[in-house]
């Protein structure tokens, strides 16, 4: 099977990296450089054409995994034969790139034939900048391209198979393949009795039944690397990288969930998927949890996230559609607003007056009159069911700096 095609991915923008070489003793050349890199898009759509026609056999690579790749191997080149000093990104790329290739299970001879279009890749896009009249310059350096791309070749080659050994001594090589395919290939509509047994068979491969209960994580970026240390001794939990996320899913227990017992990193939540085949689907909704609380918060769940999905929602539906709220609290003494917020969060969660007064340590009297200011600040009563929730998404948009819903 091929990966996946890259012509969806030709869309993307282009990351945007600052090119500025310094001058030069070989001004003719660095200038043919700059010139390639302001066409550096057609380089990377020239690649995409080539690799059109390789095959990574039963690999599964994600088309914009491909596209981010070639663009950033195209601007790697370009630093190199400018001289100019590699950004960190592009500096870790060699080493990246083959993790995941050793991960997704491309075949390294595959692997190696997409990487030595790059020089055909790079030489064409040289002869268009140069026009005939550069043709004694491109001669001149054709070996700094090539060993620009040889180097290149050597670090892929030495990073897959420190990766592939690592994968192998760790017992993770054949699991990481079939999570790709699990994450990748499309499961198919429901009935599907050819996509049931190739389910059946990723259960069988990762020693789970395909009709159990999962629980899944979703971790951001900035988190990877903890969740990676925390979970890469258990035997129960499967990780997946993709798409600079990393999903963790396990077999749920009764009275022994993540949400009983949770990570000791920041995460997305969603418990209670039915089924192997539900886990590719709800991943990136664990995902929009986790990056919905940010990294200063725990476990992020439905339950205490929906209001603020909501309000962004409504927002890009209706924009302004808590303007009123917020600008009422703004008028408000920023003591005043503290109190008018704690008091709705509080409530907003029990509903109840009683329990609301003990956690404000105030008489109930107290609680009912700052409700009631508070319904005159903005407009809303928290003790009507239909104004509580509309007034409760509002609020979890405010900015407030001392007091946040």
């Amino acid at each position: 099977m091929s990966p996946d095609s890259p012509e969806s991915a030709g869309s993307l923008s282009a990351r945007s990296r600052a090119f500025n070489p310094s001058p030069s003793s070989e001004p003719e050349w660095t200038g043919l450089i700059e010139r390639l890199w302001k066409e550096r898009a057609l380089l990377v759509s020239d690649f995409l054409d080539r690799f059109a026609d390789i095959s990574y056999g039963q690999a599964l690579v994600p088309a914009e995994d491909v596209y981010r790749t070639a663009e950033d191997t195209m601007d790697l080149f370009l630093f190199q034969m400018a001289g100019l000093e590699l950004p960190p990104d592009l500096q870790a790329l060699p080493r990246e790139v083959a993790r995941r290739r050793a991960s997704q299970g491309v075949p390294l001879d595959a692997f190696l034939e997409a990487i030595r279009n790059d020089f055909r890749v790079l030489w064409k896009g040289l002869e268009r900048v140069a026009g005939d009249s550069g043709i004694a310059l491109l001669v001149a350096n054709m070996t700094r391209v090539l060993d620009t791309v040889e180097g290149y070749v050597s670090s892929i080659q030495q990073a897959y198979a420190e990766e592939e050994a690592r994968l192998t001594r760790n017992k993770q090589l054949y699991r990481q393949r079939i999570l790709s395919r699990l994450f990748n290939s499309g499961i198919g509509a429901p009935g599907d009795a050819a996509a049931a047994a190739e389910v059946q068979d990723m259960a069988a491969a990762l020693g789970v039944q395909a009709t159990d209960t999962f629980e899944v994580l979703g971790v951001a970026a900035g988190n990877i690397a903890q969740a990676q240390r925390q979970f890469e001794s258990d035997s129960r939990a499967f990780l997946y990288e993709h798409g600079g996320a990393l999903y963790i899913f396990r077999q749920q227990r009764k009275g022994r969930t993540w949400r009983e017992a949770g990570p000791d990193f920041p995460a997305g939540y969603v418990p209670d998927v039915r089924g192997l085949a539900g886990v590719p689907s709800a991943a990136p909704a664990a995902l929009v949890l986790a990056n919905q609380r940010g990294a200063g918060f725990g476990l992020a769940t439905v339950e205490n996230t929906w209001m603020a999905i909501a309000s962004a929602l409504l927002e890009q539906t209706l924009p302004g559609f808590s303007a009123h709220v917020a600008e009422a609290l703004d008028r408000c003494t920023s003591h005043e607003r503290q109190r008018l917020l704690q008091v709705a969060r509080i409530y907003g969660r029990t509903g109840s007056i009683k329990e609301t007064s003990e956690e404000l340590y105030c008489h109930r009297n107290t609680t009912v009159n700052r409700l009631h200011s508070l319904q005159q600040v903005i407009g809303l009563d928290l003790t009507i069911p239909e104004e509580a929730a509309l007034a409760l998404v509002a609020l979890s948009g405010y900015d407030e700096k001392s007091e946040a819903l």
